[in-house]
C-alpha cells in the first residue's frame, strides 16, 4: 500500500554552511554580505515555492528481484546483491520538492541571473538530499512502532543510477510505485521531471550489511562517492555505542 509523506521545509532547508560548501567554499572562509544576502534569498525563494512530498512503499524480496533486475543493464556484482538477502524490510520511494521550484531555477538561468539561480538550484539538491535522510528515519520509526524492526537496525537508501543499479531500472521502480502520483513522471531517458526528484529503495537491515569495500568496477569512475560517507558514519556510530557499553 502507498504512503504518502508530506515533509516540513524547515526540516530539510540546508544551513547556509552546507550551501557554501556544496559551491566550493572552504568551511570557515569568510563570504561577501552580498554573497550571504544570495543564500537567504534563495533560501526563502525555496521556502516559497518548493513543495516537498513523498511516496513510498514496502515492497518484498521476490518483487524487488524482478524490480531490480529492470531492463537488465545492471552491473555484474552490485552491493545491492549482497545487502538485500540479509534485509529484514524493503520499501521503494520517491520524493521531489516540486515543479514550481524547479520552474524558477530555469527562469533565473534564463535571466542571465545565474548566481542566484546557481545557488536555488544547489538549495534545491541539498534540500532533497535532507529528505531523503527524513525518509530513512520515518521509515526506521514506523518499524519499530509496528515491532517489525529493532533498535540497532539501520535504514539506508539505494537509487538507480548508482552502485551498479542501472538507471533504467527506474522504468520497473515507476510501474510498481506510480510516482506520478505526487507528480513525477520519467522521460524515454529515464530522467524525472520534476528535476529535483529521488527515486529509490529503502533497506533495513543490521548496520553491518551497508558495508562493503568500493573495489567494484564502477567505483573508480563514480564522482559522487557518497557511500563512503554513508559507510564512515555507521563505523563511527557502532564505535561511540561501544564505548558506551564499556
Amino acid at each position: 500500500m502507498n504512503k504518502f509523506t508530506r515533509f516540513d521545509i524547515h526540516e530539510i532547508i540546508p544551513k547556509k554552511e552546507s550551501v557554501l560548501r556544496n559551491m566550493g567554499v572552504p568551511k570557515g572562509k569568510n563570504v561577501s554580505n552580498k554573497a550571504d544576502g544570495l543564500i537567504s534569498m534563495a533560501m526563502d525563494i525555496f521556502s516559497d515555492e518548493s513543495r516537498p512530498v513523498g511516496i513510498h512503499s514496502e515492497i518484498l524480496k521476490n518483487e524487488f528481484e524482478s524490480t531490480f533486475e529492470g531492463q537488465g543493464k545492471n552491473a555484474k556484482d552490485t552491493p545491492l546483491q549482497h545487502v538485500i538477502p540479509h534485509s529484514n524490510r524493503l520499501a521503494l520511494f520517491a520524493l521531489t520538492m516540486g515543479k514550481d521550484v524547479c520552474e524558477k531555477i530555469g527562469v533565473l538561468f534564463n535571466d542571465n541571473n545565474f548566481a542566484l539561480g546557481s545557488i536555488l538550484d544547489a538549495v534545491a539538491s541539498l534540500s532533497a538530499d535532507k529528505a531523503v535522510s527524513t525518509y530513512e528515519r520515518n521509515f526506521s520509526n514506523e518499524l519499530l512502532k509496528r515491532q517489525n524492526n529493532q533498535s540497532d537496525n539501520t535504514v539506508l537508501s539505494y537509487s538507480p543510477g548508482y552502485c551498479g543499479w542501472h538507471i533504467s531500472g527506474q522504468k520497473k521502480l515507476f510501474q510498481y510505485l506510480h510516482p506520478e502520483k505526487i507528480g513525477i513522471s520519467l522521460n524515454d531517458n529515464y530522467l524525472m521531471n520534476p528535476l529535483k526528484s529521488v527515486t529509490g529503495l529503502l533497506v533495513s537491515g543490521k548496520d553491518k550489511i551497508h558495508i562493503f569495500k568500493a573495489n567494484y568496477p564502477f567505483c573508480r569512475s563514480c564522482k559522487d562517492a557518497s557511500c563512503q560517507g554513508r559507510m564512515k558514519r555507521i563505523i563511527n556510530l557502532r564505535k561511540g555505542n561501544e564505548r558506551k557499553s564499556d
